[in-house]
């Protein structure tokens, strides 16, 4: 009896963690550090919520992004409306120079000179 019990639970668990990644409220970026696709991390960023990377190992390293895809074929085909703000803050507090936003998915920071300053990041559903 409690093996099937403990399998019941963790069915549950396991389709609650996977609804919520494929949720329409909830978009998965993916974070990428120097040198390209050497190290990275995804975070599921919630509509309108800040997520901080304060306790992720990319923080600050950030060189690349994708938005909604592990690959870029993936984030070509999404036919959502996304958009996605990046902090130099964990707050997610806007200000002059304090933010980028991106509506598209596949994103380079090198040439923008931010890719030291992603600590925080914010996605909208428009």
């Amino acid at each position: 009896m409690l093996p099937t019990a403990l399998l019941t639970c963790l069915a549950f668990v396991w389709f609650g963690v996977v609804g919520a990644n494929n949720a329409n409220d909830v978009i998965r970026v993916f974070l990428f550090a120097a040198p390209a696709f050497f190290q990275a991390s995804e975070v599921d960023a919630p509509n309108g919520v800040c997520v901080s990377l304060m306790n992720n190992l990319i923080d600050g390293r950030t060189s690349s992004i994708l938005i909604g895809g592990p690959d870029i074929p993936t984030v070509w085909k999404r036919k959502d409306d996304w958009k996605c703000t990046f902090f130099d803050n964990y707050e997610c507090e806007s200000g002059a120079d304090r933010n980028l936003t991106f509506t598209d998915g596949v994103n380079s920071l090198g040439g923008i000179g931010w890719q030291t300053k992603i600590h925080g990041v914010k996605c909208e559903l428009d």
